[in-house]
């Protein structure tokens, strides 16, 4: 990253910050992500956000984008979720933000994060975000059920000759099973501890996990069943030392199903 990148960020999260201030019915600006964290800054950072505002409030920041900084220049601004937009500027920025009456503030997950703009006590109500823990994903135990689950699921269907829907979970819902059964039973790189991203498994693995990390792109590469039974081998391999009698055997079960053995 060179230092006319990150302040070019740095002055686009500033004025953003700016013109939220000069808004009475603006109460907080939270940067999330990178843009909280910026020593992860690089030509290719989004900018990534929550806005708050007084009761009722949100829904005309949402339709009315004049509050962002050059936005004269926005060529795209499609509506993802009830709360949230992407915005994509002339020059390819890219904006990832959403917006929150006040009394929605509660709903919000974030990892990395800074307040910019905080009129009543935003601070105080994203540290108790910040600090809530989110059972958002299963068991070990049931990961492990749900991988081989999804693997009879997704093999089927490839064989039926539903290739694409067979691709989306092998390579999206498998993977990201795995991804957590790795992260459970190996540690990352020395020193890239904390540089994870506890809202989706599969931000930044290939720095904690380089060696896992270059195996699971080939095989997200191979054909459907190929990259299903050779994930299956992988779990295997490197849940050896984990891996109970009853959850061999539940892998026997896939394996048979498909005259993988």
């Amino acid at each position: 990253m060179t230092n006319d990148v990150l302040a070019k960020f740095l002055a686009f999260s500033a004025a953003l910050a700016d013109n939220l201030s000069a808004r009475s019915e603006v109460i907080g600006l939270v940067l999330v992500g990178s843009t909280a964290d910026t020593k992860r800054v690089d030509e290719w950072s989004d900018h990534d956000f929550f806005v708050f505002t007084q009761e009722g409030r949100a829904e005309e920041l949402r339709q009315d984008l004049s509050w962002l900084p050059n936005h004269d220049q926005i060529a795209m601004r499609p509506r993802e979720t009830a709360h949230g937009l992407k915005v994509v500027y002339e020059s390819g920025q890219v904006l990832e933000f959403a917006v929150f009456n006040d009394s929605e503030l509660e709903i919000v997950s974030v990892n990395d994060y800074s307040v910019a703009v905080d009129k009543t006590n935003i601070t105080e109500r994203m540290q108790v975000v910040a600090a809530r823990q989110h059972n958002k994903h299963a068991t070990l135990d049931d990961e492990f059920d749900l991988f081989l689950a999804n693997i009879l699921i997704g093999v089927g269907r490839a064989r039926r000759g539903e290739v694409l829907i067979a691709g989306q979970h092998i390579r999206s819902y498998c993977i990201d099973f795995v991804l957590g059964l790795l992260r459970a039973w190996h540690s990352p790189v020395q020193g890239l501890e904390q540089s994870g991203d506890s809202l989706n498994r599969f931000r930044r693995f290939e720095l904690q996990y380089p060696e896992f990390g270059r195996r699971l792109e080939l095989l997200a590469e191979m054909p459907v069943e190929a990259s299903a039974k050779h994930l299956v081998e992988l779990v295997v391999e490197a849940g050896r030392d984990h891996l109970t009698e009853q959850q061999l055997h539940s892998v026997f079960v896939v394996r048979h199903r498909f005259d993988w053995i």
